[in-house]
Parts: C-alpha cells; structure tokens; sequence
C-alpha cells in the first residue's frame, strides 16, 4: 500500500461518516505545527490504523534470486544490469558470508567484461580478505593477473581537465556572513519579494557566484543501486549497510558519516519508506528531522537551538548562528534551513490535512519503530513527541518550496547527452534566490549592480509556468519574462543584430557547435566556455532573441559537459521492489 492509498482510503473514510467537515474546521483553528500532527494523529488512531513497517532481512536464498539475474544479464552482455542485480545481491546476502564473496566474484567478471580493470582487482583483493569458496581462487587469481596487463598496456587518451578547475571555482572573496556565496553578492529584503539576492557589483557571464555544501541530500530510489547512499558517488565498488537492503556506499567514511547523521534510524524504516512510495520531498523533511536532532548531543541542546532560530526569524539574522561572536548564515547548520519558508499561510486546508497525515505516519514510526524519541523523562519525552512532529510538518512544508534537484549529464547510445536526476538536497543559501522565467543564474546574462540573482524552476509556457509556480512556491510570478509575455525558446524569433555579431554568433552556436556538444567533446567544451561567456554578454541587449537563447544553452552544456556525466548503460535500471520476492 503506498502512501497515497492510505491517504485516499482514511479521506474516503471520513467522508462517508460525515466527520470530514468538522476535522477541517478543527484543524483550521489550530495554530502551531505540533497541534496540528498530534491532532491529525489522533485521528488516525480513532478512524483508520497506521501502516506497519514490512519484514525485510538479509536472506542467502534472495541474494542467490538476484545474483542468477545478474548471470542472466552478464551471459547477453547488458553488463549495466548484471552489475546492478549484483549489487542487489551484495544487499541482500548477509555480510561476509560465502554467497556475498560468490557476489562479489560475479561482479568482478563484469567489471572485466567492461574493461574496467581497477574496479575488478579491487573487488577481488576483497573477497582474498573474506572467507569465500576454495574454488574461486585459481579463477580469481588469473583474473587479477589479466587485469594488471591490461593496465599496464593501457594509454590514457581522455581529457586531463586541466583549467576546468579554476573555470568551475568562485575567485572573489566570500561575504563575511553569507560564508558560501561571493562577496559580489548581497542578501536583502522588501515586503514582496521577501528575503532575496542581489548583485552588489557588477557580474560578468561566467562568474562563479556560490559554492554552497547542502545540509544534506536524498538519493533518488533510481539511483539506489548505482551511487554512494551518503556523497553520491559513483564509485562502482560500491558495498551494503551491514543491517538494511536498500543502501549501498562508497567508503566506510560515508557509511560511518551516514549511520551517524540519519541512517542509524532510517535503517529499520527504509522498507515502509520504500514500500509505501514516499516522494522525495516527504523524504527530505523525515531526513532534515532525524539530522537536525542528531546534530545535537541531546534533547535539550536541540530545543534551545529551535527557541533561539525562531527567537531570531523576524530579524536579519533570520537562519543566521553566533560563532566567535560573529553571525553567520551556513547550511551546515540548522537555523538556516529552520527558518526557510513554509507558506504556510498561503496554503489551503486540504493541503494542510494531506501534509499532517505524512507527518503523522512519520511520527508513529519514529516513536514505535526506532529509539529516535527515547527518554526516561515523561516531562521530556512528551516534549520531544510535540517538538518531533512541528519539525516533520515544518519540512514537509518547507521542502517543496525550497528543495533542489541535483542532476547529471547521461550518455546515451549516439553518445549524445540526456539529463538524468540524481538526488535531492537543501541549500540554505540557494534557496534565497529568487525564480524568473528569464533567469540569469548559472550566470549566463550579464548583472548590474543591484539587480537581483535569479534562478528558474520550471520551463513552459506561460500559464502552464503560473499553475506549477503556484501549486509548488505559493507566489504568482512577475518577472520581465512573464510581464512582457516573452515566447518560449522554440517560438523566440531572431533578433535585429549586426550583421558582424550575427555572423560571429554564428561561428560559435552554429550546428557544428552543437553536434560537437552532444558527443561530449571536453576539449571543445573548455575551448568554447570564455568566448561564449564573451557572446552572452554582446547579446544581452537584444534580449529576447533566438540567439542569445541558444547561446545561453550552449553555455549551459559546456557546464554540464566539463563537470561530468554518467556512463552509457547506467540509465537501464533494473526492476526491483522494496519487498522482495518469496524465494
């Protein structure tokens, strides 16, 4: 049962015994977050009852299901698949036992079979550290001895990326308060645009205006079986939670960061969380509530640090904290991400029911899955439970307004790129930037000094842009896109350039550039970047036009390309469900 059918189930419910009507009024008079959990999760104990956490173990007869897909696969050459099935075979078969070196042995064969050499002698050295099958090691022995020939006669062609580093690196001082962001830059506020950014000075195309570490990130379910659950790495020797089936890591230091920042209690919950398809920004705010506490050596530290952030949210130290006597405003810390919007008071009273019943499955796991809200405090122990479920319903609030996507370039078979999502994650700082259909942050138009940095979440026409602005950031959008009912790229017209800047445009947007682009020519990628930064900035006056629209594009993929992409092959997800099949 997902988690909308529950949902839909309790509404159906409700409504057919006439109470639907009073459960709203009631809850449109309540006025804080916790009332608003508790009551909702009073009225799931009374009506319907909560979802139970589904037995999901390490089992030798699953991992064996999983590996003998993985053999299916690597006999026909989908080696992306086979090395996916076996990484769910490493996640299911406990630890260290012969079924997870027999695991691990399979995938070495196709790390070969794909001609990755290193990732094949590092699978082997670990099944020598292990207690594996006698019968493997001749096998395993000849393999690891092909593989360092192979490396030995290899001849490195690609791209060393020299210079890409300091293209892709902010060189301006950083601002004393707004310690990720340039010094070009300064936050404001004024009553319609709430909290924002704009240019102190003038910015060039191509200045690198922010380096912001998230608070934290979510790794989309696509990406489980091929990315570090913590950094998101897509180390190929990837290896499981020694307790759960569901993440895998790239390092015993992501692993240890992880079980100490919010796996430790996501483990135990991970098959409802999947099973009953939680979406990314429900995930998030569950995530942002279990690291918010373990920030914190207890309770009462966590509690001061909630009283102090809201103590500070109408001031301007709004998210800001006090270190050495200075404030600061950082998404390595909580008040930064406490503090983002809600919209609450832009949000309707169904809404608000559909957010508090997420909140409240939440709460009932937490409370009787896991020990997050232990204490042999009763006065304590009620505290934690009102302040564990405002701080679920705040970030379930808070994550569709502010949560970003983060996504990667995908090969595919005519080595042209697709966009692939890998992730989800919350940065304090970029959340402050303001949307515009016409947006000039990654920093591709040209900005004046006090004009305000603005990013774009959605790209379609004009009222189907308005409907989604609304329905996700509560606001009605006014930028110089929408008042002058600017066309969509596909509609833009050429501009009324000189003939001398058109046939220069020409030269560095033409098809040439664009197929080049599409095969990931890095080289070309980095040649390209300046001149093109060059060209926003002689277009930006003929705004808008065709041309600087494609050249804003092709900007964007020499980004893109010069930061990496992911692997042909990798995009061919194998099917598989939180619960397992019976085998």
């Amino acid at each position: 049962m997902s988690i909308d059918s529950f949902y839909e189930g309790l509404l159906a419910k409700l409504t057919k015994n006439g109470k639907i009507l009073n459960i709203s009024k009631h809850l449109l008079s309540l006025k804080t977050n916790e009332e608003r959990v508790l009551y909702i999760h009073d009225v799931i104990n009374e009506n319907s009852s909560f979802p139970k956490v589904p037995e999901v173990h390490k089992s030798q007869n699953v991992s064996m299901y999983y590996r003998n897909l993985g053999n299916d696969c690597f006999q026909t050459s989908k080696h992306s698949k086979a090395w996916q099935y076996y990484n769910l075979a490493l996640l299911h078969t406990p630890i260290k036992t012969e079924q997870y070196a027999l695991a691990l042995s399979n995938r070495s064969a196709v790390f070969f079979s794909m001609k990755m050499y290193k990732e094949c002698i590092k699978d082997i050295d670990t099944i020598f550290s292990l207690v594996y099958p006698s019968r493997l090691k001749e096998k395993l022995l000849k393999r690891k001895s092909m593989c360092k020939e192979a490396i030995d006669e290899e001849i490195e062609f690609d791209f060393t990326g020299e210079g890409t580093e300091e293209l892709l690196t902010m060189k301006d001082a950083t601002d004393p308060r707004y310690q990720c962001a340039s010094s070009k830059l300064q936050v404001v506020f004024n009553e319609v645009m709430g909290r924002h950014v704009v240019a102190r000075d003038d910015i060039g195309v191509g200045e690198v205006l922010a380096q912001e570490y998230p608070y934290l990130v979510l790794l989309e379910k696509s990406q489980y079986l091929c990315c570090c659950n913590y950094c998101l790495s897509r180390d190929l020797n990837l290896f499981p939670c020694d307790k759960c089936c569901f993440a895998l890591y790239c390092s015993e230091e992501c692993k240890d960061k992880a079980l100490k920042e919010y796996h430790g209690i996501e483990c135990r919950l991970m098959p409802l969380l999947v099973h009953m398809e939680f979406t990314d920004l429900e995930l998030l705010a569950l995530r942002t509530t279990i690291r918010a506490r373990t920030d914190h050596s207890d309770w009462t530290s966590f509690f001061k640090t909630i009283e102090e952030a809201e103590a500070n949210a109408n001031s301007e130290y709004r998210g800001h904290v006090k270190i050495n006597d200075k404030w600061i405003f950082n998404s390595k810390y909580y008040p930064s991400i406490h503090t983002l919007a809600s919209n609450i008071e832009k949000r309707s009273i169904s809404d608000i029911f559909h957010k508090s019943v997420r909140a409240a499955v939440f709460l009932q796991v937490l409370t009787h899955e896991t020990d997050f809200m232990k204490s042999d405090n009763d006065e304590e122990l009620e505290n934690i439970r009102k302040c564990v479920a405002g701080t679920l319903l705040l970030h379930v609030m808070t994550s569709p307004t502010n949560m970003h996507r983060l996504c990667s370039n995908m090969q595919t078979k005519e080595c042209v790129v697709d966009e692939v999502t890998l992730a989800s994650a919350l940065y304090a700082f970029h959340s402050l930037l303001n949307h515009s259909c016409a947006p000039n942050v990654v920093r591709f138009r040209k900005l004046g000094s006090g004009k305000m940095t603005l990013p774009h979440h959605t790209m379609r026409d004009r009222l189907s842009r308005h409907a989604a602005l609304k329905s996700q950031y509560k606001f009605d959008c006014i930028c110089e896109a929408c008042c002058n009912n600017w066309q969509t790229y596909n509609l833009l017209s050429p501009g009324k350039i000189p003939h001398i800047l058109r046939r220069h445009s020409l030269g560095l947007i033409g098809p040439e550039t664009i197929e080049k682009l599409q095969k990931r020519d890095k080289i070309f990628a980095y040649e390209q970047f300046k001149p093109l930064c060059e060209l926003a900035e002689d277009l930006e006056p003929y705004a808008p036009c065709k041309e600087l629209a494609t050249c804003q594009e092709v900007l964007k993929q020499c980004l893109v390309i010069l930061e990496g992409s992911v692997l042909y092959g990798y995009s061919q997800e194998v099917e598989w469900k939180a619960i397992p099949p019976k085998v």
